[in-house]
């Protein structure tokens, strides 16, 4: 098959479970976690809590996955598409004993089995998959269909995990660039409309870390900060 139309579009019809997710593949253009709306962004780069990986409670050679949303990109064919992934409440996983002399790194994901592709399941599962111990580890390989959540150091005779331990692997999903053009000279291509009352900023670029770069609030006013910044309008360069 060379063109499809996603069943969303397409009433009294059959459609492959496939098609259905090639329409989510069309939005979110790469896979990873949900982009939350939480701010500010953590410095691993995402501002959102889904699908976390930390020490448990009470810190044991075990962790905890938090919930929320991931998307999963099948890899068992090109045209597998993204699976949507829901998390309803926090995991524990188990982190196996290591009594090997070396330390090793553990691999934390989420995978999609999928029967139509490969195997004999129709799920998906968060897993702890241990890596080979070694006077300098590395990671295990990621499984097909899947997606990489943290790595664990584990060392020798380890007795608990902390989150000292857990280096986080988490991407935002992300969507598709958004490009706009007006259809002609009249025509305003894009435009934000606050809500009555707002007092939050319209628009802002943040960098990893939260700090505001540029803003527009509701009065209008620019603002670009950051000592190397420069505003240019028209010919004129101001910073």
């Amino acid at each position: 098959m060379a063109l499809r139309t996603p069943p969303s579009w397409l009433a009294a019809g059959t459609h492959t479970a496939e098609n259905d997710r090639l329409l989510t593949k069309g939005d979110w253009g790469t896979a990873g976690v949900r982009l939350g709306a939480a701010m500010p962004q953590t410095a691993g780069g995402t501002n959102t809590g889904d699908f976390a990986v930390t020490q448990s409670g009470t810190p044991a050679m075990t962790v905890s996955v938090a919930a929320g949303w991931a998307y999963v990109a099948g890899s068992t064919t090109a045209t597998q598409g993204m699976y949507g992934v829901y998390n309803d409440a926090a995991t524990t996983l188990t982190v196996t004993s290591n009594a090997s002399g070396n330390p090793r790194i553990d691999l934390v994901c989420v995978t999609v089995r999928d029967s139509g592709y490969s195997g004999a399941n129709n799920d998906v599962i968060l897993q702890v998959i241990a890596g080979t111990p070694a006077a300098s580890p590395v990671a295990p390989t990621l499984p097909a269909s899947s997606l990489s959540l943290a790595t664990i150091a584990v060392a020798n005779a380890a007795s608990s995990i902390l989150n000292a331990n857990i280096t986080d692997t988490r991407v935002k999903a992300g969507i598709q660039d958004l490009q706009l053009y007006a259809s002609s000279a009249t025509t305003v291509p894009a435009r934000i409309q606050l809500a009555a009352g707002q007092s939050a900023n319209a628009m802002e670029i943040v960098t990893s870390t939260g700090t505001t770069v540029f803003s527009i609030p509701a009065s209008g006013t620019l603002t670009v900060s950051g000592d190397s910044d420069q505003i240019v309008l028209g010919s004129q360069i101001f910073g």
